[in-house]
């Protein structure tokens, strides 16, 4: 069903269930796809009354706030927020809490709490440990964006300019194929360009290391349409956090942060 069907749907299954806090939920991020900011903000005050410790629901409601400009109670439910990320709870997301937090070490707990909820790392990487010793060192680039995006924007030149002689460099995507003039400019920069929507997390770390990939690049972080899962399962033998997500990732699996 598409988002548009959806919203009718959880608007029923609330009608009949109003205290159904999984319905809410569900119906305020079908909200937040269809950018129907109040609706859903309105959906996570109700929530947050029927289970004030549904996890990631306060600082939620706090997001969609503030993409509508609605400003009521953000210093009270900063330092709220703030508190809660510091006993370690699932109060709110990192990418959300960006707009919110200071302090880097709150920032680190909150994306560290996140992560090992939803992200932990895989029991048996798929990397074992082993050596490659190519006349060339292959980095594959991971991301949602390769078409009209600013990611994409900002990333051609960087692709197009690369050191040929040192690096051999790949594309895994997990975003929408969408023909167009920056996905017909980006896929000529790689020397593989997969599309690999349909595979599972651990199915794309196994790519990676089919690929005997050295460094494996995340350029969405935390951001919409991100798939940590796929570093969770340790794929490459460094693994790196890019551009997409301006802060920590807070997780053993990323072993640095390109950043400036």
């Amino acid at each position: 069903a598409s988002l548009e069907e959806a919203a009718p749907s959880f608007r029923r299954a609330v009608a009949l269930q109003p205290r159904h806090a999984d319905a809410l939920f569900n119906r305020a991020n079908a909200f937040l796809q269809l950018r129907r900011f109040e609706d859903a903000a309105r959906d996570c005050t109700s929530l947050v009354r029927v289970d004030p410790n549904y996890k990631y629901a306060l600082g939620y409601r706090n997001h969609f706030r503030l993409q509508c400009c609605d400003w009521r109670d953000l210093g009270e439910e900063r330092t709220k927020i703030a508190a809660g990320i510091r006993a370690g709870t699932r109060i709110i997301p990192p990418f959300a809490y960006l707009a919110l937090g200071t302090a880097p070490e709150d920032q680190l707990a909150c994306a560290r709490i996140c992560v090992n909820d939803v992200w932990p790392p895989a029991a048996q990487p798929v990397w074992k440990g082993e050596v490659y010793r190519h006349p060339k060192i292959r980095i594959a680039y991971l991301s949602a964006d390769f078409h009209e995006h600013a990611t994409a924007y900002l990333m051609a030149g960087l692709f197009e300019l690369r050191d040929r002689a040192r690096f051999d460099i790949h594309a895994l995507s997990f975003g929408p194929d969408l023909k167009g003039a920056m996905r017909g400019r980006l896929t000529p920069c790689f020397s593989s360009f997969t599309d690999v929507r349909r595979l599972q997390d651990r199915d794309v770390a196994k790519l990676l290391r089919e690929k005997e990939i050295d460094i494996a690049v995340d350029l969405k972080g935390y951001t919409q349409d991100a798939r940590p899962g796929i570093f969770a399962h340790r794929g490459a033998p460094l693994q790196v956090s890019y551009l997409g997500f301006p802060g920590t990732m807070g997780a053993d699996f990323i072993d640095y942060i390109v950043a400036d």
